[in-house]
Order: C-alpha cells, then structure tokens, then sequence
C-alpha cells in the first residue's frame, strides 16, 4: 500500500470506460486509499448500451457509474462529472444547453488521465491539454467491429515529454476524421450509431491498460511498451516503443 493519494481521471465511461473503471477504483482503494476517481461522461446510458456496457440502471453514465461503486469502496472518493469535455476557447460547440467543461478545467497537474472515448477529436482535445502540463499521464484505447484493439501511453515528467504525443505517429490526432460530441447539438448526437463494438474486445482494451498502469504508475517502471496491437481472434499482442530516449533526446514542452 502506497501512502500518497492519486487523482484519476476517467473520460467516456461507456464501452471501455465502465470495465475501466471497475478496475481502476479498485487498485485505488487497496494501493492509494484517500485516493479519488473522477469519471466524465456528458452522455446517457440506455438499454440499447446493455449488450457491453455495465450499468444497473438509466441516466448520466459518470453519475450513475459513480453510484453504482460508492457503497463498495469506501476509502476512495468517486466524483462524477455529467459533462461534455471541449477544448480551450468552445470553438465549434453547437449546443449550448448541454453541459460542457473544458479539459483543462478538468484535468491538472500529477493526474493520470484515461481518454477513452470512442471519438479522436474528444482525445486529441485531452492530450493537447496534457500537453501543457509539467507532470502527467494520459492513457487512451480502442478497437474496431471486430476483436482487434490498440492502447496508447503518454507521459511527462519535469516538463519533458517521456513518450511521444500520439499525433507523431497517427495522423487523425492531427486532423481527427470525427467531431467532439460535446461540440454536436442534441439532434445530431441522436444520430450518431452506436456502432456494433464487441464486448471482449472492449474489456480487453480496459485489461490492456490496468497493465500498463500497473507497470508504469504503481511499479514506476519506464513505460517502454508505449503503444500496444493486440487481436484477440489471432491471440496476438505487438508493443511499440514510442519513448524519446528511443526516438531522440526527450522533448521540452
């Protein structure tokens, strides 16, 4: 058991997020008690998100997956945050009765962010906001239709970029395919398709980065296993390197 507290921070608790989450909270309770899990989601859990999501009932995911494990760990305090993460100045945002809260009111120095929306504008919104930060960690994941997925780990320290910024290496960081759903109206939220995302590899993702959490914020190990492939239909996991001591010196920032 560690004496010092932690603040995570958990954005999207869908898919991902609600099998994260269940994790997370219960390595804070037994390593980091006094600790707190933060967990930002501006949309609605429906019964149409029960095939692989894990709620009990309907409402906001963050407030209801918050109620849902506060009576469970008490030595860990669990603050929903039933709001849409935007960026700096709410360029874009076409809904302005939604609930919205920027990331960089959201997140603040020594935190361990977890970006795992199912959207790359909302990410690169959360990374960019880490990126001005002296001490941080952001870990993200996704996976396609099928059973193939993908983790990513960014990290400062001392104002030096550890890891790469995603954008190095994916394009779609640079210039996301897709829009921040905090920055859509209600109606074309509505829109939106669920998508047909397979439960095990959504839970996968989650494992994949309680891995990596374990290794790199409770071990303090160097997070040279930056980015991992993995296809559960092949039972196959490919790490990368994305650390600046592989690359180059480490980064300013």
């Amino acid at each position: 058991m560690n004496t010092e507290s932690k603040r995570f921070v958990v954005v999207g608790a869908g898919g991902i997020g609600t099998w994260l989450c269940a994790g997370l909270v219960r390595l804070l309770e037994w390593k980091y008690p006094g600790s707190a899990l933060i967990i930002a989601d501006g949309d609605t859990y429906e019964e149409k998100n029960k095939e692989r999501q894990d709620f009990t009932k309907l409402g906001n995911k963050a407030v209801v997956k918050a109620s849902e494990l506060t009576p469970h760990f008490t030595n860990t305090t669990i603050i929903p945050v039933p709001k849409w993460v935007v960026g700096e100045d709410f360029s874009g945002v076409a809904d302005e009765e939604s609930p919205k809260i920027k990331a960089s009111d959201l997140i603040r120095e020594n935190d361990v962010v977890f970006a795992v929306v199912d959207n790359f504008a909302a990410r690169a919104i959360l990374f960019d906001a880490a990126r001005k930060l002296d001490n941080i960690d952001v870990f993200t994941g996704g996976n396609d239709d099928e059973l193939f997925g993908s983790i990513y780990h960014y990290q400062k320290r001392d104002g030096l970029e550890i890891t790469c910024h995603p954008e190095e290496f994916h394009p779609e960081y640079l210039n996301p395919p897709d829009k921040n759903p905090g920055e859509l109206s209600c109606q074309e939220r509505s829109e939106i398709e669920g998508g047909t995302q397979l439960l095990a590899t959504n839970m996968a993702v989650a494992a994949f980065i309680l891995g990596r959490v374990q290794k790199t914020i409770v071990s303090n190990q160097m997070p040279d296993e930056t980015e991992i492939f993995f296809d559960l239909g092949l039972g196959k996991a490919e790490p990368f390197n994305r650390t600046h001591a592989h690359l180059e010196n480490p980064i300013l920032v």
